[in-house]
């Protein structure tokens, strides 16, 4: 029997970072834009509400916008627990705003001591290749159409929102939340094969 990895990607903005939350905060702030999170019904925020593109633009080119994000509730210990389970965590995320974001994004991960393996940004185009460079079985994921192309290369459990409702691809599992995804891979089905495995799987991410 093979032995199988013990690596997951985590997308950060919208699976570790409430991106929804601060955008509702910064859009008021701003624009003095009454946004809900139930609005945000598309990938493409500027369709599902009345914020438009230019002004997405210019609050993610702000800086503090990033540098003042809260976490998703309990991220740090749930990613702490993958580790615990052996996983090694990667992070894996689609931020090229301005010229120190990257630095930024790795002080907001110590500042809240969330601790990874590795901190890799990539463009949607780019996933699939980072995702097979660093031998990923799981991706955990809150856009639908990067969880589709990812699953030509590992399996990807899609925290469920709004904005990311329609077809999976049969390798994309569709989950509550962020804990849920977490659950299920620290536990132990690490000896079942094929359709045990999978059934299992399955049923673990229908479960309320």
């Amino acid at each position: 029997m093979r032995t199988r990895s013990k690596s997951v990607g985590v997308d950060l903005d919208g699976v570790v970072a409430d991106i929804v939350t601060q955008l509702v905060r910064f859009s008021r702030s701003k624009y003095d834009l009454r946004l809900m999170p139930s609005e945000f019904r598309s990938e493409n925020i500027e369709t599902c509400t009345p914020i438009r593109a230019h002004q997405l633009r210019t609050l993610f080119r702000e800086p503090s916008f990033f540098q003042s994000m809260r976490t998703v509730q309990g991220a740090r210990q749930l990613l702490a627990q993958l580790g615990e389970a052996g996983y090694k965590v990667h992070v894996v995320t689609d931020r090229f705003w301005y010229p120190e974001i990257h630095d930024d994004t790795r002080e907001w991960l110590s500042n809240r001591m969330i601790r990874v393996a590795s901190v890799v940004f990539a463009a949607k185009t780019e996933k699939q290749a980072v995702a097979r460079n660093l031998g990923l079985e799981w991706f955990i994921e809150d856009q639908r159409s990067n969880a589709n192309l990812l699953s030509e290369v590992c399996r990807v459990l899609l925290i469920d929102k709004p904005y990311n409702q329609g077809a999976l691809e049969p390798n994309v599992l569709r989950v509550k939340s962020l804990k849920k995804a977490v659950g299920m891979l620290a536990d132990d089905y690490t000896h079942e094969e094929g359709a045990v495995r999978e059934n299992r799987l399955r049923r673990m991410a229908n479960a309320s």
